[in-house]
């Protein structure tokens, strides 16, 4: 889980490199949620996929959250963290649409990376992700048989 990792990386040494891909795959999830400052890494063969993630720091937020999960999940008069666009919620917006699909939010874009890193979505994005950098577009090639899949249970 992506909140394991979190709580994991709060007692290690930075940068911390992670090579598996469920490790690459929370740390996707931490750095569109801002809670981690991290560059994914792509292999050199051509297939696109990410060989390592570097996870340079936790963030303010970060810290915030592990402050939450220590105190049994919510803070006295803490306000609900509203996330912009998650990426489950922009699956089921793009399921039916037209591609390629363009999008130049940053917060379609942190949920592009996380379904793509979820084998949700085939993607194309920046070849670096870095948790403080702009991300400039993400294109949406289509919804792996995964991603319907999740798309189908939601409805149910």
């Amino acid at each position: 889980m992506p909140l394991t990792l979190l709580l994991q990386l709060l007692h290690k040494r930075f940068p911390v490199t992670l090579t598996a891909d469920a490790d690459i795959r929370h740390a996707s999830v931490l750095v569109a949620t801002g809670l981690v400052e991290a560059e994914f890494r792509f292999d050199g063969l051509g297939y696109h996929r990410y060989e390592s993630a570097v996870i340079f720091a936790i963030t303010d937020e970060g810290h915030a959250e592990i402050e939450r999960l220590r105190n049994g999940g919510a803070m006295a008069g803490e306000e609900h963290q509203n996330w912009p666009v998650m990426p489950l919620d922009y699956l089921r917006r793009i399921g039916n649409s037209r591609f390629p699909l363009h999008t130049e939010d940053p917060s379609e874009i942190n949920s592009v990376a996380v379904l793509e890193a979820a084998g949700m979505v085939e993607a194309t994005l920046p070849s670096v992700c870095r948790a403080r950098q702009k991300l400039r577009e993400a294109i949406v090639l289509r919804v792996t048989p995964l991603g319907k899949t999740a798309l189908v249970a939601r409805r149910a």
